[in-house]
């Protein structure tokens, strides 16, 4: 029989790191084509057009691909989902309801391809910037109302008692666990949905050849983000090591 992996199975993180790792060697080269079109920007006709489209949508699919699979890995599991084992330390500290933060999405235009914006672009992304806050902030006051539930006493009570708990007291905190984790879920989901369309909207603004500059922004900053907390959890093992040894 196969083995199954499920979020108390060791195969999970070595499954998902693996994919992750393979997942990154691809972001890399799809960072160089992105990079090799990019230096053709002043190239306009309608195969140069339509190439752009092809690789912007390319890249969108990779994204898209990671997410699904982690989902599916994770057997949506909240603890893993919002904090990733595969990820390093620096990595987590971007994370924003077990993804990225749709409104640093701005900074990345504006250093990417700021200058190269139009008056009229400039105000539509002014406005979707606003619109995302919004969103973002409704989504943050859903989790702090969950979080709210934890500690409100009987819950709090239930959890501190742990293997104390008497007769159908156990069956209780399991039910109120499952209930906080689908409450959980349920904003993560919202935050999916931002995500996927912040991206879209952003994009439906942009012509191909800037949507391409974007995207190499965003493929180098990850990329960059993997690098440097690889090296820092290394030397933070290397440190530990020392420690323990002395």
């Amino acid at each position: 029989m196969a083995t199954t992996c499920t979020s108390r199975n060791p195969c999970l993180e070595a499954n998902i790191d693996a994919y992750y790792e393979n997942w990154l060697i691809q972001l890399e080269n799809l960072l160089e084509k992105l990079n090799k079109v990019s230096a053709s920007y002043d190239v306009f006709n309608e195969e140069a057009e339509e190439n752009r489209s092809k690789l912007v949508t390319q890249v969108l699919d990779h994204y898209q691909e990671y997410y699904q699979e982690k989902f599916k890995a994770t057997n949506e599991n909240i603890f893993l989902l919002n904090s990733p084992p595969w990820y390093t330390s620096l990595e987590r500290t971007f994370l924003w309801i077990a993804g990225f933060k749709p409104s640093m999405f701005f900074p990345t235009i504006n250093y990417s391809i700021g200058q190269e914006l139009t008056p009229e672009q400039g105000e539509k992304l002014k406005r979707l910037k606003s619109e995302i806050k919004r969103e973002e902030k409704a989504i943050e006051k859903g989790m702090a109302k969950v979080q709210e539930k934890v500690a409100a006493p009987p819950i709090f009570e239930l959890m501190k008692r742990g293997g104390l708990l008497v007769d159908g007291e156990a069956s209780e905190l399991e039910t109120v666990i499952d209930g906080l984790k689908q409450s959980i879920m349920a904003v993560i989901e919202a935050a999916e949905h931002l995500r996927g369309a912040a991206v879209k909207k952003v994009l439906d603004i942009l012509p191909p050849k800037q949507a391409v500059k974007l995207l190499a922004a965003v493929a180098q900053f990850h990329l960059q983000a993997r690098k440097c907390g690889l090296r820092m959890d290394n030397q933070s093992a290397r440190r530990v090591n020392e420690d323990f040894v002395h």
